[in-house]
């Protein structure tokens, strides 16, 4: 088991996709995400992944937040949106270094993000609740998409 050890956890972009909007976070094992040619790869992919359905409610208000990590096992791109008001569905690939472009879905089986990821997840949680939840009758969308989390943890 190895010790653990901070990371620094950055936000990126707020990208439009269709009619989607997009946080994109980075974290990263070795220091800052650095990994454009990957970043490259995994904005062309997030078009499809926002296609993919879950078997329970399917029903969102198309906005949608994505981490891509550099880990140990490779980089994976963790892709998450809102479901249901108050569910969220999320997707998890992972690529290989040598091969930015190749994404392999490994979620379905009960994996679940790690502890870095789960720190973004609890941020946008918090966030969700405070600026759409909390206000149903007149939803902040705008105040949630600017609040962003940039810390080492």
């Amino acid at each position: 088991m190895e010790e653990y050890k901070t990371r620094k956890i950055n936000f990126i972009e707020l990208k439009w996709v269709n009619d989607w909007a997009v946080k994109i976070y980075g974290i990263s094992k070795h220091g800052n995400f650095d990994q454009p040619e990957f970043l490259r790869h995994g904005k062309k992919k997030i078009a499809e992944w926002l296609k993919v359905e879950n078997g329970f409610d399917s029903s969102h208000d198309q906005i949608a937040f994505i981490i891509f990590h550099a880990g140990t096992e490779g980089i994976f791109s963790i892709v998450n949106w809102w479901v249901g008001t108050n569910m969220l569905n999320t997707n998890i690939y992972i690529s290989d270094y040598d091969k930015p472009s190749d994404f392999r879905k490994i979620s379905g089986d009960g994996l679940a993000p790690c502890t870095w990821e789960l720190e973004v997840i609890n941020h946008e949680r918090v966030s969700w609740i405070n600026n759409v939840l909390k206000k149903a009758s007149n939803p902040d969308f705008e105040k949630y998409l600017s609040d962003v989390i940039n810390k080492e943890m």
